[in-house]
């Protein structure tokens, strides 16, 4: 964002989160709040879950749309996705692959986690030999870790899945990443 779009009169914040915003954006969000039954909220609503499947490359998955942190997203997978005592791999390359661990074993499941040395990611192969030693209901992956910058190899990891354990669920975190790293659910198979 160059500094002729910022607010006049603000310094600009240059961190991954909260972002900046230019003033047409900010002047868009000052104008009084539309109920979630409006029909004007459900055509714009309804707009945005198609832009987002363009986005994550699919016709057919649902995006959601939640009001909250990228963390509320695992939390909803845990909850959702993986009963207490089943087995899921998480691939960590860094903070964020940590606490989406931790977010598992709080719902109860059984993790695996495979980490890559700081600025790396686990090698394909590595990955491969941990889904041939157990059976997982999920595999996670971070496809950009914030706290490292390492790109996860989505792609990769869902051919691996796909080849060897076909039943087990690939869920992308893509908070960092999704818009700005190409990610095509349904050409991949992802799963969430």
């Amino acid at each position: 964002m160059s500094s002729s779009s910022a607010p006049a009169g603000r310094p600009l914040c240059l961190i991954p989160g909260p972002v900046e915003m230019s003033s047409t954006v900010l002047q868009a969000h000052s104008t009084p709040a539309t109920a979630h039954t409006d029909p004007k909220f459900v055509e714009v609503f309804g707009q945005v879950i198609e832009k987002l499947r363009a986005v994550v490359g699919t016709e057919s998955a649902q995006p959601f749309v939640i009001a909250g942190s990228g963390t509320l997203g695992w939390d909803q997978t845990a909850a959702n996705l993986v009963e207490a005592g089943e087995n899921v791999l998480v691939l960590s390359n860094g903070y964020f692959g940590e606490g989406l661990a931790d977010c598992m074993e709080t719902y109860g499941a059984q993790v695996t986690r495979l980490r890559a040395e700081i600025g790396n990611r686990q090698p394909l192969a590595e990955i491969a030999q941990a889904l041939r030693a157990k059976k997982y209901k999920a595999v996670t992956v971070s496809q950009v870790d914030t706290s490292t910058g390492v790109l996860g190899d989505v792609k990769g990891v869902c051919e691996l899945v796909r080849e060897h354990s076909p039943d087990t669920l690939v869920v992308v975190d893509g908070v960092c990443a999704t818009a700005a790293e190409r990610l095509y659910f349904d050409a991949w198979g992802v799963d969430v």
